[in-house]
C-alpha cells in the first residue's frame, strides 16, 4: 500500500516538473521573442522601425503612403533615441502569452500638439499663397516631424505596457495592435487624432502668428482684398497695397478670453492695427489745407481727385498711430478640429471703415462745403 502511495506521489511529482519546464520553456521563448522585437527597435532596425511608424498608425489621412527611407529614419531617430524597456512579468497559456513591461518613450503629447500647430500653419499658408490645400503626402508629414523634432527637445515618459503574443508553431510572435504601435510612439497616434488637443484659444493663437508672419502678397490673398477692394483701377490697388503694409506694421492680437460647449466656441480677442481715426483725421486736415488753395481751383474735379488719393496715400504711409478693438471669434468644431469662421468684426478691425471708394468719398464730403460752392461761383 505504501508502495502504491509513493508510486503516486512520484507520477504527481514528475507530471509538474515536466508541466513546469515546459512553462519555463514557453517563457524563454517568449522573453526571447520580446527582447529580439525591442533590441532592434533600440538599434533603430530599419524594418522594425517601419512596423512601428507605418502611415495608417501615425498619418490615417495621408494622400500617399510612400515615404522616403532617408526621412522615415530620421524621425526614427529621434523618436526611439531614448527609448528603453524592462520586462517585469511572463504569463503564458498554451498558446498565447502576455509579456507586462516598463518602457521609456519620448512623451509625444508635446509634438503631437505642435504638430497639429505645424500642419494648421501649413494650410493657413498654402491659403495666402493662393494654393489649393490638399491632403498632406506621407513625405510632407514625416518632414514637418523631422522639423519639429530637431527644432525641439522633448522629454520622455516610463509607463507600463502589456504586450500580446500568439504562438505560432515553435515561435511566439508579437501582436503588433495600435495599441502597442501608441504606447511606443509616446501616445502620438491619439493624442493627435483628438479634435480637442489643440483649445479654440490655440487655433486662434495659430491663425494669428500666421498672418503675422505673412508678407503683403500673402497677406493680401488669405484676407481676400480682392473683395474688399472690387475695384481695379490703379488707385484703388495702391490703397490696397498701403493699407496692407500698415497691417502689417501695426498688427498684434491679444486673447482675452475663452469659452466652448465642445463643439461651438467663442474667443474674445484684442486686435490692434492701424488707426483709421488718426489717418482720416490728418487726411481731412491735409484736403482742407489743399481745397483752400488755388491750387484747387485750377486743378478742377479730376485733378482735385487725384489729389485728394495723392494725400490719403501719404497720410496712410506716414501713420504710426494705432488703435486696438475688441472682436469676439467663433469656432466650430467638426469633430477633426476646431475652424475658425469668418468675421466682418476681424476685418473692419484691421482696415477701418476704408475701402477703395474711401478717397473719392471724402472729396465729395470736402467739395460740398462753402469752398466747392466758391469753384461753382467762379466757373459761372
Amino acid at each position: 500500500m505504501k508502495r502504491l502511495i509513493r508510486a503516486k506521489l512520484l507520477f504527481v511529482l514528475l507530471l509538474m516538473l515536466s508541466l513546469t519546464g515546459c512553462d519555463n520553456t514557453d517563457q524563454k521563448q517568449v522573453k526571447k521573442a520580446v527582447v529580439s522585437e525591442f533590441d532592434r527597435l533600440k538599434e533603430l532596425n530599419s524594418k522594425t522601425v517601419q512596423n512601428y511608424l507605418a502611415s495608417e498608425s501615425l498619418f490615417p489621412d495621408a494622400s500617399t503612403s510612400q515615404a522616403s527611407s532617408a526621412v522615415v529614419e530620421e524621425v526614427a531617430s529621434q523618436f526611439f533615441k531614448d527609448f528603453d524597456y524592462k520586462i517585469l512579468k511572463i504569463h503564458v497559456e498554451e498558446t498565447t502569452a502576455t509579456c507586462s513591461l516598463q518602457i521609456t518613450t519620448l512623451d509625444a503629447h508635446t509634438l503631437a500638439k505642435d504638430y497639429q500647430r505645424g500642419y494648421l500653419t501649413q494650410v493657413i499658408m498654402a491659403t495666402a499663397n493662393g494654393q489649393g490645400f490638399t491632403d498632406a503626402s506621407l513625405e510632407q508629414h514625416y518632414i514637418l516631424m523631422k522639423d519639429l523634432m530637431q527644432k525641439n527637445n522633448y522629454q520622455t515618459i516610463s509607463n507600463s505596457c502589456s504586450i500580446n503574443l500568439v504562438k505560432d508553431g515553435r515561435h511566439w510572435k508579437i501582436q503588433r495592435d495600435k495599441e502597442l504601435k501608441n504606447q511606443l510612439v509616446g501616445g502620438f497616434i491619439t493624442a493627435a487624432a483628438n479634435p480637442y488637443l489643440l483649445t479654440p484659444a490655440d487655433t486662434v493663437d495659430v491663425y494669428f502668428r500666421a498672418l503675422k508672419s505673412m508678407n503683403t502678397a500673402q497677406m493680401g490673398t488669405y484676407l481676400g482684398l480682392n473683395e474688399l477692394f472690387s475695384n481695379s483701377d490703379p488707385n484703388s490697388q495702391a490703397l490696397a497695397s498701403a493699407l496692407l503694409l500698415q497691417v502689417q506694421a501695426c498688427f498684434d492680437y491679444r486673447v482675452v478670453g475663452a469659452k466652448d460647449n465642445g463643439t461651438i466656441a467663442t474667443v474674445d480677442t484684442e486686435i490692434t492695427s492701424f488707426s483709421y481715426n488718426d489717418i482720416l483725421s490728418n487726411y481731412n486736415k491735409k484736403l482742407d489745407d489743399y481745397l483752400a488753395t488755388t491750387d484747387a481751383l485750377i486743378d478742377g474735379p479730376s485733378g482735385r481727385l487725384e489729389k485728394s488719393n495723392e494725400l490719403l496715400l501719404k497720410c496712410i504711409a506716414e501713420n504710426t498711430a494705432t488703435q486696438s478693438n475688441s472682436v469676439p471669434l467663433t469656432l466650430i468644431n467638426d469633430g477633426i478640429s476646431w475652424k475658425l469662421q469668418s468675421n466682418a468684426l476681424l476685418g473692419k478691425a484691421l482696415f477701418g471703415e476704408f475701402n477703395a471708394d474711401t478717397a473719392a468719398t471724402s472729396l465729395s464730403d470736402g467739395e460740398n462745403n462753402s469752398r466747392t460752392s466758391s469753384y461753382n461761383d467762379s466757373s459761372n
